[in-house]
C-alpha cells in the first residue's frame, strides 16, 4: 500500500528516529542529522559526493556535524562527519555503524537499523557536551587585535 511518504517510514518510525537523534544530541553532544530518502544524483556524480554536498549545506554546523544519509531505493548509506565530529566518530566507527544499519535493513527494519547505527556512534562518542563551533573568522581577527 502506498502511503505517499517518500521515506517509506511510518510516523511512529520517524518519531523513533527523531528520539534517537535527540538522545545523541542531548546525552552525547553530537550534532546528528538523519536523511532518509533517495538522492537525485543528476550532475553530482557519486552518492558519496551527493552526501558530502548535503553535509556542506549544513553551513557553520558542518564542522561539528554528523550526517547519516539512507537511500532505501538506491540501497545506499553514507555517514559524513565534519572534522571536529570525526575526532569523536572516526571513520572506523562510522563504517561499523553502516554495517550494523545495512544488516538491519536487509532484515526489513529500516528505522531499527538507523537507530542502531546512531547508538553505535553515540556509544563511541561518549557522553560529553556539544562540540563547539569553529571561531568565526571575523571574531578571531577582532580578538587577535585586542
Amino acid at each position: 500500500m502506498a502511503t505517499g511518504n517518500p521515506t517509506g517510514l511510518s510516523v511512529a518510525q520517524q518519531e523513533r528516529i527523531e528520539r534517537a537523534v535527540s538522545v545523541c544530541r542531548s546525552q552525547n553532544g553530537l550534532d546528528v542529522s538523519v536523511l532518509v530518502g533517495d538522492l537525485n544524483l543528476d550532475g553530482i556524480g557519486s552518492f558519496r559526493a551527493a552526501a558530502e554536498k548535503l553535509h556542506a549545506a549544513l553551513g557553520d554546523r558542518a564542522h561539528s556535524a554528523v550526517l547519516v544519509v539512507v537511500a532505501p531505493g538506491q540501497r545506499k548509506v553514507e555517514i559524513v562527519t565534519g572534522p571536529a565530529a570525526r575526532r569523536r566518530v572516526p571513520d572506523r566507527v562510522a563504517a561499523l555503524a553502516v554495517l550494523s544499519m545495512t544488516s538491519a535493513f536487509s532484515g526489513g527494519d529500516l528505522a531499527g537499523g538507523v537507530i542502531d547505527g546512531l547508538r553505535q556512534m553515540a556509544d563511541a562518542a561518549g557522553r560529553r557536551a556539544g562540540i563547539p563551533a569553529p571561531p568565526e573568522p571575523s571574531t578571531a581577527a577582532i580578538v587577535a587585535h585586542h
